[in-house]
């Protein structure tokens, strides 16, 4: 795998890309070696497709606003799919715009030219449609060190293969580690993540609607917290989730300095979003 580390990104800081299907797209990463991306999508009110051609990738979407039709499914904003390699994908259409968050694992080749495709998609069977709004948000613990951010999860998938988790994440506004200073915390496999709303305050700065990461692994990161409250989308890429901890604490601010860690090509681009003023 080799995605840059990127942490972190304002999307509305990319340019819009138009491709030959009358879309246009904003690539948040991409390995270089699989063609795997992971992509902010627009559709124009009254956009049809038809029936697309079956792809060699396993595909995720998440959608962020507007409506978006395929397979016989209306997928609102909040709803998510998932269709394994080689899926059919038709009647596709979106009558009234949509902004979709889409994953794939792999380049969005036909499927028929990839050898690979069958293998890709064997263990995993689609999840066609859910409405994230539909969900009960878990409150259980999920570990004590983030106790602080009164935090709740809803699991969108787990890959049956290797443990891979897509999951949406909400933190409690005027969230802080106790007496602003945490330890830090890493994991053995890639986290990606895009801030949905609200606003995240770590070490780099303030994440707020509209950011990206693509972490890699064993990358220590935190302590974090947040004025207004936040709600995430984040997956663990290729293995479970796993969260290990440091013994040293390290100081939290609000008020951090935008220092985001990204490529060459991303650097002149990025800025950070203002803070909302009244």
């Amino acid at each position: 795998m080799s995605r840059a580390h990127i942490e972190f990104i304002q999307s509305q800081a990319l340019p819009w890309v138009a491709d030959a299907h009358g879309l246009e797209h904003k690539c948040l990463s991409e390995d270089a070696d699989s063609g795997a991306c992971t992509l902010l999508q627009r559709l124009p009110a009254g956009w049809h497709f038809g029936d697309g051609t079956p792809i060699a990738a396993n595909e995720e979407f998440y959608v962020l606003a507007g409506a978006y039709y395929a397979n016989g499914f209306e997928y609102a904003a909040g709803c998510y799919g998932f269709y394994p390699a080689g899926h059919e994908r038709r009647d596709i259409y979106s009558p009234r715009g949509a902004v979709l968050l889409r994953f794939f694992d792999a380049a969005t080749i036909p499927a028929a030219d990839d050898p690979d495709t069958a293998a890709r998609a064997a263990g995993r069977t689609s999840i066609p449609f859910l409405d994230s709004f539909r969900m009960v948000w878990d409150r259980r613990r999920l570990d004590h060190h983030l106790d602080h951010l009164l935090p709740a999860r809803k699991i969108l998938r787990i890959d049956p293969r290797s443990g891979q988790k897509t999951f949406l994440f909400m933190t409690a506004p005027q969230t802080h580690p106790t007496y602003f200073r945490g330890p830090l915390e890493w994991h053995p496999t890639p986290e990606e993540s895009f801030l949905i709303s609200g606003d995240l305050s770590g070490p780099l700065g303030t994440m707020r609607a509209g950011a990206y990461f693509w972490r890699p692994p064993m990358v220590a990161h935190g302590p974090f917290g947040s004025r207004g409250g936040s709600l995430s989308l984040i997956r663990f890429v290729d293995g479970p989730h796993v969260n290990h901890w440091s013994e040293e604490e390290a100081a939290f601010s609000y008020a951090a300095p935008y220092r985001p860690i990204l490529p060459p090509a991303l650097r002149a681009l990025a800025h950070e979003e203002p803070a909302l003023h009244y």
